[in-house]
């Protein structure tokens, strides 16, 4: 995808952005006729523009039920992380059985042994924290890590090279790492708050165009800061239904988690999801109701922190 298909794009999903934000109805149809009926555009172009969520947060939320644990991957990344922190991570993660844990890669064969049998996977990082290591130099720790039993490969975008404008060399490093992890699946994070809005659309359609299977919002060690729910919603907006988004970065209690989920995360990095279970409880919810009404659940909530959220993230 070249920097004037790039372009065209942001062009567009800004437009759709304007037109729903006006209440013009049936826009993600409308932006689809205009797409394909345009003779400039590739065919992966068009693939590339999806059907917007509804930002309505009880409208793009999961609408059957679903434990919060399933959303997690229970993160550790600190450098001065121990062993012994690490099979502390892992002893939560098989408790509450969360989607994942999140580790640095030394800790990739520890996670994948201590794990066996427990259906939560084994995830690593790749390029990490800065994502400016060489395209060869990423793959290989991308091929390592899988041949170790990582199942899942969160791998840092070229973060400089996307800030300036060489979209080339960012398409190129995913796929690189992309074709590495097989079979494991890659999550792109993007460092959403380091970037405009521009270049957050360009960064996921990219990750899509790369082979890529999620997105992801941030580090969480960026001095710009992590998740934000507008960047999400842009972020769902452009992958549609072909990838999954994980928000990471400063999710730290369960009120944010909700409105993550709501905005269209299917995935929530954090170290606090021992918490959420504690608050949220260990059983399937209606998540879409939670969303709907956040005041449901902060009149019920056992560690008394979403009371005092009073539903303002929603």
């Amino acid at each position: 995808m070249n920097e004037r298909e790039l372009r065209q794009l942001a062009d567009e999903i800004f437009e759709q952005l304007r037109r729903e934000k006006d209440g013009a109805s049936n826009t993600a149809l409308e932006l689809r006729r205009a797409v394909s009926s345009a003779p400039s555009h590739p065919r992966r172009l068009i693939r590339a523009v999806s059907p917007a969520p509804s930002h309505g947060a009880a409208s793009s939320a999961p609408s059957l039920k679903r434990r919060v644990a399933d959303f997690v991957d229970h993160t550790l990344l600190k450098a001065e992380a121990t062993h012994s922190e690490i099979l502390k991570l892992c002893a939560e993660a098989a408790e509450h059985r969360f989607a994942a844990v999140c580790v640095n890669p030394t800790w990739v064969p520890l996670c994948v042994e201590r794990l066996q049998g427990t259906g939560v996977k084994t995830c690593t990082v790749i390029g990490f924290p800065l994502g400016a290591t060489t395209i060869r130099a990423k793959a290989a720790e991308a091929r390592e890590a899988a041949a170790s039993g990582a199942a899942e490969i969160d791998m840092v975008m070229a973060i400089g090279r996307a800030k300036s404008g060489d979209w080339g060399y960012v398409e190129d490093d995913i796929r690189a790492v992309v074709d590495a992890s097989r079979p494991s699946i890659v999550k792109v994070i993007i460092e959403s708050a380091a970037l405009s809005q521009d270049e957050i659309l360009k960064a996921s359609a990219l990750s899509k165009e790369a082979g890529a299977r999620f997105v992801k919002t941030s580090t969480g060690f960026h001095s710009a800061g992590g998740a934000s729910v507008d960047a999400v919603r842009l972020m769902k907006l452009v992958v549609g239904d072909d990838l999954e988004v994980k928000a990471s970065g400063g999710v730290r209690d369960c009120a944010t988690a909700l409105a993550m989920i709501g905005a269209g995360a299917s995935r929530i990095g954090t170290s606090s999801g021992a918490g959420m279970v504690s608050c949220l409880g260990p059983e399937p919810l209606s998540l879409a109701e939670l969303i709907a009404k956040p005041h449901v659940h902060a009149a019920t909530c056992s560690s008394g922190k979403c009371a005092s959220a009073g539903g303002a993230q929603y």
